[in-house]
């Protein structure tokens, strides 16, 4: 006659089966690897896609700015060239630009010296300015909108948003939109005199 093993005796032996089946591992390790995988695959697409949209742009817009740039010029027009080159890239993009005059390269991107004795950035009463452009007041940035006139120095900046095409899903970050911007400094053709200078006037705020 034979006995029934015990129940403890029993799981045991179950117990080192499982441990020793190797069966279905496989899928157990691909189902852990392949959403790192793809995440992975998706990043270097999307990083890709912007990195080659950056160079069309940078290359649009030195384009346009020299175009600009000439006594025949026609910001409108280069604009347009600009949008059309990165659609090509990234067909719903959305695109804008600003231009700003200065008189020279050295004040490019610049504001006037300021004697900020609080450190707030901000021109308080009792601080004192060097007036550049003989206005009055005190400006964080020189720049006048617009492309300028003969010999004024532009910055051309264009902005461009768009919707990725590989975007990473299931992070923290809102990456459902991205954004490249481009600079380009040029200065106008010397079809005339140049009009105005700066100047050293103090101003007090």
């Amino acid at each position: 006659m034979r006995w029934p093993q015990p129940i403890s005796q029993g799981l045991n032996v179950t117990a080192r089966r499982l441990c020793t089946d190797r069966r279905g591992v496989t899928t157990i390790e691909f189902a852990l690897v392949a959403p790192v995988f793809l995440m992975v695959i998706i990043g270097c697409l999307d990083l890709g896609q912007m990195v080659y949209a950056k160079g069309v742009l940078d290359g649009a817009v030195e384009k346009a700015a020299r175009d600009s740039s000439l006594e025949t010029g026609d910001t409108t027009l280069a604009d347009g060239l600009v949008k059309k080159t990165i659609t090509k890239v990234l067909p719903k993009a959305t695109v804008s630009s600003t231009r700003k005059s200065y008189f020279d390269f050295t004040n490019a991107n610049k504001g006037e010296d300021l004697d900020d004795g609080n450190g707030d950035g901000e021109c308080s009463e009792g601080e004192t300015f060097t007036d550049l452009n003989g206005n009055g007041r005190w400006d964080e940035d020189l720049g006048e909108d617009g492309n300028g006139g003969a010999n004024d120095v532009i910055v051309y900046t264009v902005t461009v948003a768009y919707d990725p095409v590989f975007a990473v899903p299931l992070v923290p970050i809102n990456w459902s939109r991205r954004e490249i911007t481009s600079t380009a400094v040029k200065r106008n053709q010397p079809f005339a005199l140049q009009e105005g200078s700066y100047a050293s006037t103090p101003g007090s705020c």
